[in-house]
């Protein structure tokens, strides 16, 4: 973008003055549209003015041009009468939200491993039928004494067992399995 179409496009954000009783209010201009037209803003607002001036007494020659925004200093009383907006400043950091999380659930025992994983252990020593025989995870219901029926539909129903748990552990212990020895 050149420089003039980049000067073209701030001199938008220029606030023209109005009419307040007799006087006009000063015109407001930003800092960075200040900025964007450089050091010469100044010298070219007095050659504009310096122009009109002369202009005022010639005969049959055009009015002098020049950018709008320097048109518009000129016209509102020149650098003196112009108010420099300064750039907003950074609004401060919002603090985040402040959010409940869960607690964390504690690491699992390492004497922990998923009833998948002991599924294997079991078929591939050949054990599983043993423990199977030992759940009675085929005997009705009502062959089956409150513990038993209590520890079939626990390890039914676990996703997640405690080799050294007082279950777990005596029905490895009974198919010949030593459970500390399946602890990784």
């Amino acid at each position: 973008m050149s420089d003039s179409n980049a000067q073209d496009s701030i001199a938008g954000s220029v606030e023209h003055p109005e009419k307040t009783s007799d006087a006009l209010a000063p015109l407001r201009v930003p800092a960075e549209v200040i900025e964007a037209f450089g050091p010469d803003l100044t010298e070219r607002v007095a050659s504009y003015a310096a122009a009109l001036e002369a202009h005022r007494f010639s005969v049959g020659e055009p009015r002098p041009v020049e950018h709008p925004l320097v048109e518009a200093i000129v016209a509102a009383g020149g650098m003196d009468a112009t108010e420099i907006i300064p750039a907003p400043t950074p609004a401060e950091a919002v603090p985040a939200p402040v959010v409940e999380t869960l607690p964390l659930q504690a690491p699992a025992p390492p004497s922990e491993i998923t009833k998948l994983r002991l599924v294997e252990v079991l078929g591939a020593a050949g054990k599983l039928r043993e423990a199977h025989a030992l759940l009675k995870l085929e005997a009705p219901v009502a062959d089956l004494t409150d513990t038993e029926l209590l520890l079939r539909e626990r390890w039914l129903a676990a996703q997640r067992l405690d080799l050294l748990s007082p279950e777990v552990a005596p029905l490895l212990q009974a198919i010949g399995i030593e459970p500390a020895s399946l602890i990784p």
